[in-house]
Parts: C-alpha cells; sequence; structure tokens
C-alpha cells in the first residue's frame, strides 16, 4: 500500500523536520497542528482564542490537502497548555466538527514545542467512506 506525504507550500514544518500529516489507504494522519502560519510565525501570542482559530484553519487545510475534511474526522488529540479553557474547546469542537462528533482526548501539558503556544491538535481522519452514528441498543 502506497503512503502520501501531505504538506504545505511553503511547510513551516520543515526546519523541525515533522511531516504535516500522511494518508494511507482511507485514512490520514496529522502531525500535531498549531497556530504557526506558512512562514513559521506564531499567531496569537497571549490570545488562546486566537490561536486554537489557527490551529483549527491549519488542521482544516491538512486534511483537505490529504482528501478529507474536518467532517471526516474520526479521533483527535488535544494539547492545551491550561485546561481552564476546556469549555472554549468544548465550544470550538461543535463549530469545527459535526455529529457523530470524533473521538477525543484533551491533555493539559506544561508546555508545547515552541513557549508561546497554548493549544496543538492532532487527527486522524477518513478519506473514503461514511461516519455512521451508532444506534444505543
Amino acid at each position: 500500500m502506497d503512503t502520501y506525504q501531505i504538506k504545505t507550500s511553503p511547510d513551516p514544518m520543515q526546519t523541525f523536520h515533522i511531516s504535516q500529516g500522511y494518508r494511507v489507504g482511507d485514512l490520514l494522519f496529522t502531525s500535531g497542528q498549531a497556530a504557526i502560519d506558512k512562514q513559521g510565525n506564531i499567531i496569537g501570542i497571549g490570545d488562546f482564542d486566537a490561536q486554537a482559530e489557527q490551529t483549527f484553519n491549519n488542521l482544516a487545510e491538512i486534511l483537505v490537502l490529504g482528501g478529507s475534511s474536518l467532517s471526516q474526522v474520526i479521533k483527535v488529540t488535544i494539547y492545551l497548555t491550561d485546561m481552564s479553557k476546556f469549555e472554549k474547546i468544548v465550544a470550538l469542537r461543535k463549530r469545527f466538527f459535526t455529529s457523530p462528533y470524533p473521538a477525543d482526548t484533551i491533555v493539559e501539558v506544561r508546555s508545547l514545542a515552541l513557549p508561546e503556544l497554548e493549544i496543538e491538535i492532532e487527527a486522524v481522519a477518513l478519506t473514503q467512506g461514511n461516519i455512521i452514528e451508532a444506534l444505543s441498543t
């Protein structure tokens, strides 16, 4: 099975020797996305809302480049430097994802790769097929 690297141009992660994502069969795996623009600048230093917006937009772009979308995400891991932002994350999940919502893990960390970053999100998404909501028995 072929595996395809997903990458923006320019690629702000290249200097860190990180791939932005891979498409493997009908699945797409992203690296952690953060509030970094294509030139490698941090967006929204000291502003969680601006960072979260940029992070979700970066995630959406990688998914589209890989042949997927936010509506096809089946698993996310969200890293926060301050768990008091949890309620904001709940609202953002409702805004950016659709029902049935992806499986999700949220973790508070002491710091991220760059000290100014407050949020990072990695995802697994489908590139083919449908997400079917489970029926309760």
